[in-house]
């Protein structure tokens, strides 16, 4: 029987046929995208991007696929004392990882105004983190709030001047160890300091302008986001 309806096939059986063809290439084009997707994603090599603490601003996040630089738009009053209003390009991980980002600020603003490296333990607005910044009058701070709606902490470093600044965030265990380079010069350790998000957190990058009625916009090249294995049991 089904040799026969073979041959006896009509213009509707072929057509139907073909149609069924074209569903199974679309399928594959389908598939082919999803798994590009999967590999760079809308945000490189993060997973999401959202405002924190309800700035009345909204912030956001270009990723171009070609230079493989994000444009980072965030408002808000500040990340600091017992709450944090800006923007947040993050993805979630766990151990340890070494996180690296160029910025550099395309708008002018307040002298407060931040480009960081986060890690943080929620999107909640007094949230737990700890993040590397670069201030807008170029002064590069290590703050963390230890729990959860507790005051913020800073170690604020020497004011360099704006500029084009490469930063780097290693995380191994609690320790949480930043370097930062200004201009093209080498990375230069600023210290470490120690630090219990636990695991997983989200890892990112955020923007803050310092005030609720503007926006500033950064741009972060050269970024990376590297897993590493876990530190050598001592002998």
């Amino acid at each position: 029987m089904m040799p026969q309806s073979q041959s006896h096939a009509g213009p509707a059986m072929r057509k139907r046929n073909g149609y069924n063809l074209d569903m199974r290439e679309l399928l594959l084009t389908c598939l082919v995208a999803a798994a590009a997707f999967a590999q760079t994603g809308k945000f490189g090599a993060f997973t999401n991007s959202d405002d924190v603490g309800a700035p009345p601003l909204k912030g956001s996040t270009e990723f171009d696929t070609s230079t493989r630089q994000y444009k980072i738009t965030g408002s808000g009053a500040d990340i600091w004392a017992k709450a944090d209003q800006f923007h947040y390009l993050w993805r979630p991980m766990s151990g340890n990882f070494a996180v690296t980002a160029t910025a550099r600020f395309l708008t002018d603003g307040n002298a407060h105004r931040k480009a960081v490296i986060m890690l943080r333990k929620s999107l909640d607005t007094d949230s737990p983190f700890v993040h590397l910044a670069i201030h807008g009058d170029g002064m590069p701070s290590v703050q963390f709030r230890n729990t959860k709606a507790d005051n913020t902490n800073t170690v604020d470093f020497p004011v360099e001047g704006p500029g084009t600044w490469k930063l780097k965030l290693v995380r191994q265990g609690t320790a949480i160890t930043v370097w930062v380079g200004k201009d093209g010069a080498p990375l230069r350790e600023l210290g470490h300091t120690a630090n219990q998000l636990g695991s997983p957190i989200l890892v990112g990058l955020g923007v803050s302008s310092h005030t609720t009625e503007a926006t500033n916009t950064v741009l972060f090249s050269d970024v990376s986001v590297e897993q590493l294995p876990a530190p050598a049991a001592k002998q």
